[in-house]
């Protein structure tokens, strides 16, 4: 093979490949870059989100389901906000959650009330130990241990 030849199907290879790599790279940067005020968010939402979903199994309402997955995908945000801070037990407490809400919502749409009621204790017990493991300070000015 002629080096000219070589030189351009080396050139067309970084054309090829530099692109999508530095779209990887940006899409990892995003989820490396959530910040403290996006969690703080999350967990804003999440609380009233849980309220809002324990009214809804008690009176039976149809917007729990919705309700569930929505806290599911928030506890998915909060997983990867904990992968990128290699925090383990944080991340295995949030995918907990994440799985208890997929599966309330998914028992909601059966009707099953004893699953339901189950699946939001795994919640708020999930929630509980997190804060336990990974919060400090007061009410209006959380920190991170």
């Amino acid at each position: 093979m002629h080096p000219r030849e070589l030189r351009d199907i080396i050139h067309r290879m970084k054309k090829g490949l530099v692109p999508p790599a530095l779209l990887t790279l940006g899409f990892s940067l995003c989820i490396i870059a959530q910040t403290e005020a996006d969690y703080s968010g999350w967990m804003k939402d999440i609380a009233q989100t849980k309220g809002k979903v324990a009214k809804g199994v008690a009176s039976k309402s149809a917007d729990v389901p919705a309700d569930a997955e929505h806290l599911a995908g928030l506890f998915g945000k909060v997983a990867a906000f904990w992968q990128g801070r290699n925090a383990a037990d944080a991340v295995t407490i949030a995918k907990s959650a994440e799985s208890a809400s997929n599966d309330l919502a998914a028992a909601a749409k059966a009707g099953d009330e004893a699953k339901q009621q189950a699946d939001l204790q795994t919640i708020n017990g999930a929630c509980g130990m997190c804060h336990m493991a990974h919060r400090a300070g007061e009410k209006g000015n959380f920190s991170f241990k």
